[in-house]
C-alpha cells in the first residue's frame, strides 16, 4: 500500500512537470520457443543405479514475456522500463528488471537487474537457427548435462557472467562513434536477477563476491558490404578472503568476438577466460572458445557451430569439459513466426560433481518453432 501510494504521487509529480509528454504505456513483448527432440544418450551419473536412463524423444520449451514501456520528454530524454518474465515455473521467475535513461548524444544509462555492460557489448559467431554459445541446445536441456557450472563459468558460455546473473547495477552505454561503442557497469554485489539485493554482509562478505565493475568495447563497420564486428569485454569482482577458499584472489575474467560478413555469408568466432577468484563454491578457473559459420538467402539460413569448454570451475576440485556441434538451418515463415531445426553431437563430463564424475555423450536433432512478440 505504502509503495503504491508513493509510486502513485510520483506519476502525478511527473504529470504535472511535463504535461506535453505522454506517460508511460507499457506493452508486451516476447518470444515462445517449442520443441521436439530425438537424442540418443549415453548418460552416466555415477549412482550405480541401473534403472535411470533418458528419453529418445522428448519435448522442450523457452518462453518470456517482457512488459516494455517508454515515453520522451520535451527535452528530448527518453525514459523506460523493463520488466521480464519467465512464461514457465522457474526459481527466477523475474529475472531482469531495470530502467533506462537515453538520449541521442547522451547514451544510455541502465538501473536495475540487468547483464553487465561487457556482456551486452559482446559479439559472438553466428549460426544457422539453432544457437550454442549460451543458447539453445543448453537452455533447452536437449541433453542431460554434466557440467555443474554451464553459465557461471566460461565452459557454457563466451558471454562475462561469472556470478552476475542480472545482478543489479548502475551501466552506461555510450553513442556509437566512428563505429565505436563504449560501457561500463558497477556491480554492488554478484547475485541472481530479481533477488532481494540485501546489503547484509556475513563473515566479511556479502553474497560471496561485491564490488564489481564491467567494461566492454564494441566496433562496427562496413566496407563496400563487406561487414566487420569486434569486441572486448573485461569483468572484475572483490572476493573477500574465506574458510572454504582460503585465498583472497579477486575475480577477474576478459572475453574477445569477432564476426566478418560479406554478401548472405557471415563467420565469426569468441573466445572467454575466467582467471582467478570467485565465491566459496564456484571458482571461475575456466575458458572456452566457439567458431561458426552461416548463409542467409531470403527467408532461410544454414549455418554450422562448434565450442569447447573446460576448467575446474568448483571448488570440490577436478575437471569439466563440455562439446557442441550443431548443423542448423531456420525459414522465416511471416514476422515472429520461424520454423527452425539442427543436428547436433556432444561430449561432457565433470569429475567430482556431486555424483562422482557424471558423463554424457550423444547426438540428436532436433527442430522448433520460435515466435516472437
Amino acid at each position: 500500500g505504502t509503495t503504491a501510494l508513493a509510486t502513485a504521487g510520483l506519476i502525478a509529480g511527473v504529470a504535472g512537470n511535463a504535461a506535453a509528454a505522454e506517460r508511460i504505456k507499457v506493452g508486451v513483448h516476447g518470444y515462445h520457443q517449442q520443441w521436439l527432440t530425438v537424442v540418443d544418450q549415453d548418460y552416466d551419473d555415477k549412482s550405480g543405479d541401473p534403472t535411470k536412463s533418458t528419453n529418445l524423444v522428448d519435448q522442450k520449451h523457452n518462453s518470456e514475456i517482457c512488459f516494455v514501456g517508454e515515453t520522451t520528454l520535451d527535452n528530448g530524454i527518453t525514459f523506460g522500463i523493463n520488466v521480464q518474465l519467465e512464461a514457465n515455473t522457474s526459481g527466477d521467475q523475474i529475472d531482469e528488471s531495470y530502467m533506462y535513461v537515453q538520449g541521442d548524444s547522451m547514451g544510455k544509462l541502465i538501473l536495475g537487474d540487468e547483464n553487465n555492460a561487457a556482456y551486452l557489448l559482446h559479439v559472438t559467431a553466428p549460426n544457422g537457427g539453432v544457437s550454442v554459445d549460451s543458447g539453445d541446445l543448453i537452455n533447452n536441456s536437449m541433453f542431460q548435462n554434466p557440467v555443474a557450472l554451464l553459465y557461471d563459468s566460461a565452459i557454457g558460455t563466451t558471454n562475462l557472467r561469472f556470478g552476475d546473473n542480472d545482478s543489479g547495477k548502475v551501466s552506461y552505454i555510450s553513442p556509437r562513434f566512428a563505429g565505436v561503442q563504449l560501457g561500463v557497469s558497477y556491480i554492488p554485489q554478484f547475485e541472481a536477477g530479481g533477488d532481494s539485493n540485501s546489503s547484509v554482509k556475513v563473515g566479511g562478505r556479502s553474497n560471496n563476491v561485491n564490488n564489481g565493475w564491467a567494461a566492454g568495447v564494441n566496433w562496427t563497420e562496413d566496407f563496400n558490404s563487406f561487414g566487420v564486428k569486434l569486441s572486448a569485454g573485461y569483468l572484475y569482482g572483490d572476493t573477500a578472503a574465506d574458510s572454504v577458499t582460503a585465498t583472497d584472489d579477486d575475480l577477474q575474467a576478459y572475453n574477445v568476438g569477432a564476426q566478418f560478413s560479406f554478401g548472405g555469408f557471415a563467420f565469426g568466432g569468441a573466445y572467454n577466460k575466467g582467471i582467478e577468484g570467485g565465491s566459496p563454491t564456484a571458482r571461475i578457473n575456466s575458458s572456452s572458445w566457439i567458431v561458426g559459420t552461416s548463409y542467409a538467402t531470403g527467408p532461410y539460413t544454414m549455418g554450422i557451430n562448434y565450442m569447447k569448454g573446460e576448467g575446474n570451475p568448483t571448488t570440490s576440485g577436478g575437471k569439466q569439459r563440455l562439446e557442441q556441434l550443431a548443423v542448423s538451418g531456420g525459414y522465416q515463415m511471416g514476422p515472429g513466426v520461424r520454423l527452425v531445426g539442427a543436428v547436433f553431437a556432444y561430449d561432457g563430463e565433470a569429475e567430482n560433481n556431486g555424483q562422482d564424475g557424471a558423463e554424457n555423450d550423444g547426438w540428436g536433432g532436433t527442430v522448433g518453432f520460435k515466435l516472437g512478440f
